[in-house]
């Protein structure tokens, strides 16, 4: 579909071009899926204005080139771009809609009135079908450790040379690789970090920074934390995805901030949250460690799904998991994890393993779906 509309794109706009600079008709089409066009609203504005008058007006980020004379205008996570001149916009880089073209006025973008009012109902409807749908609207990534806690430690003579591992800068450089990939493909989502750089918040502080997130009505959020493992068998190696135990049972509802006819209930709320969070927690642990496992093959071991009360994943009121990249008291996980491009090996695979958990939770529309 995208190349589809692409192909479309580049010639409506091949056509524009040859057509020269001159301003286009301000005739216009309904947007695909619009109703029919209706009566302007006092607030549409009524002539041409100033593109960037019209994108404040219309609570619109704009984006514009005067070399190529194109753009665009973003709200919500939603983009418009457009062409100076050319009567096609492309909504969210796959639907072509005519729509009155940006003209050029003494070498100044401005929009008419009436593609104003068909870009303001179309952010419009696309802000209400986000609404209306269950959407993963951040994602917190949670490098153990840092600053004056190293986590970790381990020594080990690694290609001649008796190096140190620390737990704090693997668990920081995964977290970053995971994090820039997340900002790449989901620019419109709030990708966090607890740390992002050699600083020490405490447990409180990065659970307080998970469960402190705004939320919408159907919004969801993920909580990943990353560390690397240690043991006294020098012999234990591989990577792991922890869950809560489904034994302990978090306070998600407090019974105080209910009405009075509802208190009764809360234990039963509770328990109806907890059950929730732990199956999409075993669930996006599960994508995760297929994601690692794809990426490091062979080169590690799998050890699997565990289950424990780690604090920072017990106090989390959402899907939250811990990461076990590896052991640094192993000689052989020590090598890996003193190999940069490993450690952004790891990182692509956390990263898939979000993206196909989120990818799963929405299209079954949230939680409670079959």
């Amino acid at each position: 579909m995208r190349s589809l509309v692409a192909a479309v794109l580049l010639a409506v706009l091949a056509v524009g071009g040859a057509a020269g600079q001159g301003p286009a008709g301000t005739g216009t089409a309904p947007v695909p899926g619009s109703a029919a066009p209706a009566q302007p609203a006092a607030s549409v504005f009524e002539a041409p204005r100033p593109l960037t008058a019209a994108a404040s007006d219309l609570g619109a980020r704009l984006t514009w080139d005067p070399l190529t004379q194109t753009g665009y205008l973003e709200r919500g996570g939603h983009r418009a771009a457009f062409k100076a001149c050319v009567p096609h916009w492309v909504l969210d880089g796959e639907e072509l809609a005519r729509i009155s073209p940006v003209e050029l006025r003494d070498g100044v973008p401005v929009l008419s009135g009436a593609a104003a009012s068909e870009l303001r109902a179309w952010f419009s409807r696309k802000e209400e079908e986000r609404a209306s749908q269950f959407h993963v609207a951040a994602i917190l990534i949670d490098p153990g450790h840092g600053g004056k806690d190293p986590g970790a430690l381990a020594e080990h003579v690694l290609g001649g040379v008796r190096k140190r591992v620390v737990e704090k800068d693997i668990a920081l450089a995964v977290a970053l690789r995971v994090r820039d990939r997340l900002k790449e493909r989901w620019p419109a989502r709030t990708i966090l970090m607890t740390r992002d750089s050699d600083v020490f918040p405490t447990l409180e502080e990065r659970v307080e920074i998970a469960n402190s997130l705004e939320l919408g009505r159907n919004d969801a959020v993920i909580y990943v934390s990353i560390h690397a493992n240690a043991s006294f068998n020098k012999n234990a190696r591989g990577f792991e995805v922890w869950y809560l135990n489904p034994e302990y049972r978090r306070k998600l509802v407090d019974g105080a901030k209910l009405p009075d006819k509802d208190k009764d209930i809360a234990p039963i709320l509770n328990a109806m949250l907890e059950e929730e969070f732990t199956t999409e927690s075993v669930l996006l642990a599960k994508r995760i460690l297929d994601g690692m496992g794809a990426v490091i093959k062979d080169a590690s071991p799998n050890r699997g799904l565990r289950a424990e009360e780690w604090f920072v994943v017990r106090n989390a009121k959402m899907p939250s998991v811990l990461v076990e990249v590896g052991f640094l008291t192993n000689p052989q996980d020590a090598a890996l994890l003193a190999d940069p491009d490993y450690l952004r090996s790891l990182g692509d695979g956390i990263y898939t393993g979000i993206i196909d958990f989120v990818d799963y939770f929405e299209r079954r529309k949230g939680p409670s779906s079959p």
